[in-house]
């Protein structure tokens, strides 16, 4: 080899070692992939799918920024799961340090004054359109729900196509034109289906391009728990209309006239107490006034109660078509059965996690481990059997019989170590102690982008999901 050659690849190797080195910096430090493999954290975020051969979606983490700043609410963070520290999982977080928690009528509550007020978290702008999940006509979580069902119960005026997606009204008079949701809005994969005592969404939110004809007056009711809220467009005037009690409303102008020939895209939506109206890209948000200080509970089916909950349209001398007509459900939060733990105190330099998809999401509010303290003072803490703990021998909820003497393997504890327990040097037990929450140290990142699957003609034909994650 002449020292021409030799200084050749002498020189490129040394630059290949240096990008190595450099990216394995920038991986540790800075930005790491991931893949997301299960669907905790849809729509925000996609997993495999195994039946429609669709991978999960791949995402760039911050880890630069954990050392900057601790993580704010509302965020998307990846964290060493607090059951087993090998483990990486994904979350939204929900809760701050010190701070208590509540999960009342699928709303998140705070206090900061050791659960003497609360007042309910309003999501910011993106994070809130981020998660409405679509509900009509085709529920994200099963799109076939309302096929060949009469979704709508029509009043005179009213001609409906849902096939096509055309909503055509031609009220005459001052006498109401009603077109009625006929389906309630549940937060669960079975759509309207009722088994048993189910909660109702109310947070819900309804959006239609209105194409005007002949002007007149259209009114939108969602109404929650009884309470009819409005928005009312007309030629004159136009507001919305908050009902905190019965004969007690609050009016808030909208400045929209409706004038022949108006071609329009509405949304109104009931959300984190809060009427939020968006026509043609200009919002409005109008806050309930006045929210008292303990969270009403949730009105179920089976307890016999009458209130309602519904999504009306009502036209008065209004000639109108409207299509693309949607109805989407905020995200709604459960305390996780059987036992549902609904107030959680987060400890200095933790965070409480939840999954947007929270019918399918093991967080924060499902976490428990078994405890194993020894009469030195030891605590051993390990996922239970029932989640795939490999504990031979032992009972559900990992305790050994009485009076046995056994070495018993954990495949993982809670810092993702094997552990052999010696049960004679066990003083006692402890199943199912809830472990709630995300240490300080045990962040990795914060999720900022979703990079892949990305539309690359014949590697992958599927739709890009490439953008910002909110």
């Amino acid at each position: 080899m002449t020292r021409g050659t030799a200084s050749f690849f002498r020189d490129n190797l040394e630059a290949f070692a240096v990008a190595i080195a450099m990216a394995l910096v920038l991986r540790h430090y800075c930005i790491e992939a991931f893949r997301i493999p299960t669907k905790s954290m849809m729509p925000s975020l996609l997993g495999d799918d195994g039946a429609r051969r669709r991978h999960g979606d791949r995402i760039l983490v911050d880890k630069f920024v954990a050392m900057r700043r601790d993580p704010r609410r509302g965020e998307v963070w990846v964290f060493q799961y607090p059951l087993n520290r090998n483990r990486n999982f994904i979350k939204r977080v929900a809760g701050l340090p010190n701070e208590w928690l509540r999960i009342v009528d699928g709303d998140l509550w705070v206090s900061t004054d050791e659960g003497a007020t609360w007042a309910i978290q309003r999501k910011p702008e993106g994070i809130r359109d981020q998660l409405f999940f679509p509900y009509y006509p085709r529920p994200v979580d099963n799109p076939e729900a309302f096929a060949g069902r009469e979704n709508w119960e029509l009043g005179a005026g009213w001609r409906v196509s849902e096939r096509e997606g055309i909503f055509k009204i031609d009220a005459q008079g001052d006498d109401p034109a009603v077109l009625k949701f006929a389906r309630q809005v549940l937060p669960y994969p079975d759509a309207d289906r009722n088994y048993g005592s189910r909660p109702f969404a109310g947070d819900v939110r309804i959006r239609f391009d209105l194409a005007v004809e002949r002007v007149g007056r259209l009114t939108v009711y969602l109404t929650e728990h009884g309470r009819e809220h409005r928005l009312v467009l007309g030629k004159d005037e136009s507001y919305a209309v908050i009902v905190r009690q019965e004969n007690c409303e609050h009016r808030y102008p909208v400045d929209v006239r409706l004038e022949d020939g108006d071609e329009l895209t509405v949304s109104f939506a009931n959300v984190d107490d809060t009427l939020v109206i968006e026509i043609d890209g200009d919002t409005v948000e109008v806050p309930f006034p006045d929210p008292g200080t303990e969270p009403e509970e949730p009105r179920l089916y089976g307890d016999g109660v009458e209130w309602k909950h519904e999504i009306v349209l009502e036209a008065q001398a209004l000639g109108a078509t409207l299509t693309d007509l949607r109805v989407d459900r905020d995200i709604y939060y459960d305390a996780h059965e059987p036992k549902p733990r609904k107030i959680w105190k987060v400890p200095a330099e933790h965070f409480f996690m939840l999954g947007d998809n929270t019918q399918h999401s093991k967080d924060s509010r499902a976490w428990k481990v078994n405890q194993a303290h020894y009469k030195s003072g030891e605590v051993v803490a390990w996922e239970g059997p029932e989640t795939g703990s490999d504990v031979p021998g032992q009972p559900y909820g990992g305790r050994p019989h009485e009076g046995e003497d056994l070495v018993q393997r954990v495949s993982a504890d809670v810092d993702g170590l094997v552990r052999f327990i010696d049960t004679g040097e066990v003083e006692r037990y402890e199943t199912k102690v809830p472990h709630s929450f995300v240490s300080r140290d045990h962040l990795i990142g914060r999720a900022f982008a979703i990079f892949w699957p990305i539309h690359l003609g014949p590697l992958y034909r599927g739709p890009s999901r490439v953008n910002l994650i909110r």
